[in-house]
């Protein structure tokens, strides 16, 4: 008996993870099905942000960040994961309810599926953050081998917040115009382009509940200087979002009821 449970997990887990790969393949296609330039969009994107941000803050308002191509380059992409994954995310149960709504299928994948698709543009633009590194002649150390950790802390951040707002757009349609608000001024509450250190002081302890905050420090601190300065706000984050993503998850079961009567 405890043999045969066993074995059910494990063919589970398989049907589950090539599902995961399956929807993830499909996603990325439809992303550019119909485009001329492809999958070259997820790189010339941010380009363009980069160089409008080059233009109005370092040569007009003259910022001062130190290396601010990379350091800029590095906060465009990382929060653009975020920011498409939550917009996938939103509408993951919404916009494939005759999958959703087939017996036994495992609803709680296609959160998943946004939170992935959106990682792996994220992870294709490192080789351009690395070459960019060492154009402005500077060198990686081993210290990249630790950016997987901080994928995994804000993949499960993202997927935590992908699941509440997957299950809140099911039953309040409204939820992905106000997420899609708070995805842009976000953008301006979070160290995508500034260095956190222009808060003024008394609202640093505010500014710093932002988990993006520490994430975004520690790509950067990895890639353009060989450490983690601040581990243990890190290791808060990580927890802060393992919870996340549990609570989540949980939720997100638990209402899955709602999609027999609202999709």
């Amino acid at each position: 008996m405890h043999q045969n449970t066993l074995q059910n997990s494990h063919n589970s887990l398989i049907y589950k993870w090539d599902l995961l790969r399956e929807l993830v393949r499909r996603d990325l296609k439809i992303q550019y099905e119909g485009t001329i330039l492809g999958f070259a969009w997820t790189l010339l994107m941010p380009f363009l942000h980069l160089g409008i941000f080059y233009l109005l803050f370092k040569i007009i308002l003259q910022v001062k960040v130190q290396r601010f191509t990379t350091y800029a380059f590095i906060g465009i992409v990382a929060y653009g994961w975020f920011q498409s994954a939550l917009s996938q995310a939103v509408i993951s149960a919404s916009s494939n309810k005759e999958l959703i709504l087939r017996p036994r299928f495992p609803a709680p994948i296609m959160p998943v599926v946004s939170v992935t698709s959106s990682m792996l543009h994220f992870i294709f633009t490192f080789p351009l953050i690395f070459i960019i590194v060492i154009l402005e002649d500077h060198s990686l150390s081993a210290s990249i081998l630790l950016l997987p950790i901080v994928i995994g802390i804000q993949f499960m951040l993202t997927l935590g917040l992908g699941y509440l707002s997957s299950i809140l757009n099911v039953v309040f349609r409204d939820t992905r115009p106000i997420l899609d608000v708070f995805l842009r001024l976000f953008y301006f509450l979070s160290p995508v382009f500034y260095d956190p250190g222009m808060i003024p002081g008394k609202y640093q302890w505010l500014y710093n509940l932002n988990p993006l905050v520490s994430i975004l420090r520690s790509y950067r601190d990895i890639i353009l200087h060989g450490r983690v300065s601040q581990w243990s706000s890190l290791a808060i984050v990580a927890v802060a979002s393992i919870c996340c993503a549990g609570a989540g998850y949980a939720f997100f079961k638990k209402q899955s009821y709602r999609f027999l009567e609202e999709l």
